[in-house]
């Protein structure tokens, strides 16, 4: 009761700004996004490949999962990852503006659109030791967090590791992308994930190649299954 009394106290003189729009928040406003905010995150929605979760004229599994099929065994994403979408803001806040407790609300948003099997262990996709520090935290952690909090899930945050730097991937193409992350994974602690289906985490899937390399090394580490699951998807 005293930490409730405390935040509206906070709010009142500090008020706070919704971090999908910027606009002033009522004190005591139970989440960091307004109500119009929270309801334009949207969903991904369409006819969408059956693997990789990317929207599809007619045929599934798209072209690309047909040619390459990736190694998890199904993507999808809460909302579609747009240029100056709610959504969009809001993974960059967190991201880039540090906004952690964004975190909780995208969590949640993942929970309230897709059933999860409860015998499914949560694994964040990692950053690298530099990237870590320079950022201070890894959001697909704290995403994996909320998402297992909401649905009563495990998460082994420390299960799966990055073990080299890579370039940045915006800018890339996917064959570029393959390349630069081949053999950038390994699972530290395969007691975690061996003989287990693992739901990996992450807030954003671009072109899946991220995804597909954590999949690989889950799957050599004796994972049962893995299927990914993120915030946003580029369309």
């Amino acid at each position: 009761m005293l930490r409730g009394w405390l935040r509206l106290l906070l709010d009142v003189v500090f008020p706070a700004t919704c971090e999908g729009c910027d606009t002033t928040l009522p004190a005591g406003h139970p989440s960091c996004l307004c109500d119009a905010c929270k309801a334009a995150l949207g969903r991904a929605e369409g006819s969408l490949c059956e693997r990789c979760g990317v929207p599809v004229a007619s045929d599934s599994p798209c072209a690309a999962c047909r040619t390459r099929p990736p190694a998890f065994g199904r993507a999808r994403a809460a909302g579609w990852y747009v240029s100056g979408s709610v959504l969009a803001s809001a993974v960059q806040s967190l991201k880039y503006r540090r906004r952690r407790h964004v975190a909780d609300v995208l969590g949640a948003h993942l929970a309230a659109h897709y059933p999860f099997p409860t015998d499914v262990v949560l694994v964040p996709v990692p950053l690298h030791p530099a990237r870590l520090r320079a950022r201070g935290f890894n959001q697909a952690l704290l995403l994996a967090r909320a998402l297992g909090r909401r649905c009563g899930l495990p998460v082994a945050s420390r299960a799966l590791v990055r073990r080299r730097a890579t370039r940045a991937q915006p800018g890339l193409d996917a064959a570029e992308r393959r390349r630069n992350l081949r053999h950038a994974f390994r699972v530290r602690t395969p007691g975690a994930v061996a003989g287990r289906r693992v739901v990996l985490v992450d807030d954003v899937l671009t072109t899946g190649a991220t995804a597909d390399a954590c999949a690989r090394a889950l799957l050599v580490a004796g994972a049962l299954r893995v299927d990914v699951y993120t915030v946003g998807r580029a369309p």
